[in-house]
């Protein structure tokens, strides 16, 4: 299968999974192993999520530009400190337990159980919210953790964080915001760090590229397509999805 192919399919599949909470990792991990897509270079990885970036920052353009002009507005101060203070264990997590995560990646025998996982987080989410929100400091401090377990495959970053945001009593639009406009540094420090691997000279550039805007184009459609289904209260049958999905990689993985 030409190279083009293989960086097209699995940008539509970086863009639709990283924001709907089904564990873009994992479903790159499964369609690599099903496909025959093992010899793909990481480096793609690196460009895919650099263009599900790049879909979230036009998606919350206005966001950013409220949150960048109006800082010291009292709900643009309290959004921009859960951001601060939420990706604090995420950089912890991630700086400390780095090894072990990439290892993670060798390997789909415990992608099942993964799937498994967010599935019943998600059900959570829907069943066990509390009646009231949780202050500010602990609210943020969970969900950086929950951010910073994502990075394992087969456990979705956007289910995570929207799910325990949720179980915290945040809301629907609150949690949805939240959860990506924290995936922005999240995403940029996980960059810099593999930034040693990107072949700046070489023939790869135009498949790159083509990894950035593919998954950035379908990355912008599944966020508003997301936002629709959050606000509906629905999140939580994304569920109904991962719980055949994880017997099914536990049978077969």
């Amino acid at each position: 299968m030409p190279l083009a192919l293989k960086v097209f399919l699995l940008a539509v599949v970086q863009g639709l999974t990283e924001f709907f909470p089904v564990s873009s990792s994992g479903h790159l991990l499964v369609f690599q192993k099903l496909l025959d897509f093992t010899t793909l270079p990481l480096v793609y990885d690196i460009f895919f999520h650099l263009g599900t970036l790049l879909a979230v920052v036009v998606y919350f353009s206005r966001d950013l530009r409220s949150l960048v002009l109006r800082f010291r507005e009292r709900e643009n101060a309290r959004l921009l400190l859960m951001i601060a203070l939420a990706s604090l264990p995420t950089a912890l997590i991630g700086f400390f337990f780095r090894g072990f995560f990439e290892s993670l990646f060798e390997q789909t025998s415990h992608l099942g159980l993964a799937f498994l996982f967010s599935a019943a987080l998600l059900l959570g989410s829907r069943y066990l919210r509390r009646q009231r929100e949780m202050p500010g400091l602990p609210a943020a401090l969970l969900i950086g953790i929950a951010q910073g377990l994502a990075i394992a495959p087969g456990v979705s970053r956007s289910g995570m964080t929207i799910a325990v945001a949720l179980l915290l009593g945040l809301g629907f639009e609150y949690s949805f915001r939240l959860s990506f406009l924290l995936s922005i540094p999240a995403i940029l420090g996980a960059a810099l760090l593999e930034a040693g691997k990107i072949p700046w000279q070489g023939g790869h550039w135009p498949h790159l590229l083509l990894a950035i805007a593919v998954s950035a184009v379908v990355g912008i459609l599944a966020l508003g397509a997301l936002r629709r289904i959050v606000i509906r209260e629905k999140f939580h049958l994304f569920a109904l999805y991962l719980v055949p999905l994880g017997l099914l990689a536990l049978m077969f993985l």
